[in-house]
């Protein structure tokens, strides 16, 4: 792994656990071993490092959601929450959900990326329903899951989380049956 793939790896870590304002270059300089001014020569300042973990973060999410080879629309929404769920075992929460907590704190830029990430969310979500459905079943659906990661990350119990998906899941298909 080449050194700027290490600062964004750990970058992206300690984003997901501690914010953007719980670490510093210093932090990740110590953790790899290399000197602060190596991180400024790959990323001048930390708005440069939170892109470039933003943008690995969601390519990666999206081709994780590609890959999937669930059929059914309930395996479609399992897999789905499934990443999610990763982070939260890792002690960790979704990276955007985390910046769009810290929205007064970023720039126009980041968070413009963060929506973009959000709104890529709801298409794909739209996509699995029915037409005369599918706005707001996404909508509804990706609100929960948002809401129980917020929940789960304050409680520390991922069962809370697979309570609120699991739940949210079941209503979207006895929704969907009913039409």
């Amino acid at each position: 792994m080449s050194t700027r793939d290490k600062i964004v790896s750990l970058g992206l870590e300690l984003i997901q656990i501690k914010g953007i304002n719980g670490f510093s270059f210093a932090d990740i300089a110590k953790v790899i071993n290399i000197k602060k001014a190596s991180i400024h020569y790959y990323f001048p300042s930390k708005h440069d490092l939170i892109e470039a973990v933003l943008e690995k973060y969601s390519i990666d999410f999206f081709e994780a959601l590609k890959a999937s080879t669930a059929s059914t629309l309930k395996e479609k929404l399992e897999y789905y929450i499934s990443l999610y769920r990763a982070n939260l075992i890792e002690g960790r929460i979704c990276l955007c959900t985390d910046l769009a907590m810290d929205t007064n704190n970023l720039s126009s830029d980041i968070n413009a990326k963060v929506g973009s990430f959000f709104e890529k969310n709801l298409a794909w979500l739209q996509e699995q329903f029915s037409e005369d459905s599918k706005q707001k079943l996404a909508s509804e659906f990706f609100a929960n899951l948002q809401g129980a990661q917020l929940i789960d990350r304050n409680q520390k119990s991922i069962n809370y989380f697979d309570v609120i998906t699991a739940n949210s899941i079941e209503r979207i298909l006895v929704t969907l049956n009913k039409n």
